[in-house]
């Protein structure tokens, strides 16, 4: 006669041990804080290498292409405060959906989900805090992208919403720091999301994976702008 199996998922999970769960926790938190803090390094040694490689070309060929347009309105008689008005001009003709425009609203957006204002406790205001401080950051830089991704994502609401057990007995102090630990941990996996979703880290991993290839794209997007750079002076040297 035969027998059938009952299905692993059919068979009752039993409660987690709260001592096991706060050693489980904890190191959990110890590995995943680890390679926050290393991604982040990682993040910061790419932005200095950056900044001294793509980042000053980049600052002087806007101060240089800045010059052109002074020196362009002085040879058309045409003020350079009035060429900035006609520029601001053809910015307000914009259709309303405009760069600008799409920030505010998405800023707001986020701020009317995720404002700490709306929060339940201490600790949920902590976790909108750090979602806050994401959003004005976005906001700061221009990133519409990043605005996006934060009202969009579901698994952020989740994060702001997570219950807090209500226990009676012997337990409950193992029971809180259970909780505590989930609450670093979640914040610990934003911190690493957020990290990843970086335009500058993502253009970090482009670069390593042309590295292992033997190429360096900073290098040759410096060449590139060099190049550029050199006919913006030329260009200017005849302008003046």
């Amino acid at each position: 006669m035969s027998t059938q199996s009952q299905h692993p998922a059919a068979v009752p999970r039993a409660a987690a041990d709260p001592a096991q769960e706060v050693l489980r926790l904890t190191s959990l938190v110890e590995a995943r804080g680890a390679e926050l803090s290393s991604l982040q390094q990682e993040l910061r040694d790419f932005k200095t290498r950056y900044a001294a490689t793509v980042g000053s070309r980049l600052a002087e060929l806007a101060e240089l292409e800045r010059a052109i347009k002074e020196a362009e309105a002085r040879t058309l008689g045409v003020e350079h405060g009035e060429a900035d008005e006609d520029e601001d001009a053809r910015a307000d003709a914009r259709p309303p959906r405009a760069v600008k425009s799409s920030l505010k609203n998405l800023f707001w957006s986020v701020a009317k989900l995720f404002h700490p204002d709306h929060a339940a406790d201490e600790s949920e205001a902590r976790r909108r805090h750090a979602i806050m401080a994401e959003a004005s950051r976005a906001y700061r830089d221009g990133d519409v992208e990043s605005l996006g991704a934060l009202l969009d994502d579901a698994e952020l609401r989740l994060y702001c919403a997570t219950p807090r057990p209500t226990e009676d007995g012997a337990e409950i102090d193992l029971a809180a720091r259970v909780v505590s630990l989930k609450e670093e941990l979640l914040t610990v996996e934003f911190g690493i999301k957020r990290v990843r979703q970086d335009r500058l880290y993502r253009l970090k991993l482009e670069a390593d994976r042309a590295a292992a290839s033997g190429r360096d794209t900073l290098a040759e997007e410096a060449a590139r702008l060099e190049r550029k750079l050199a006919k913006t002076r030329n260009r200017l040297a005849h302008l003046s």
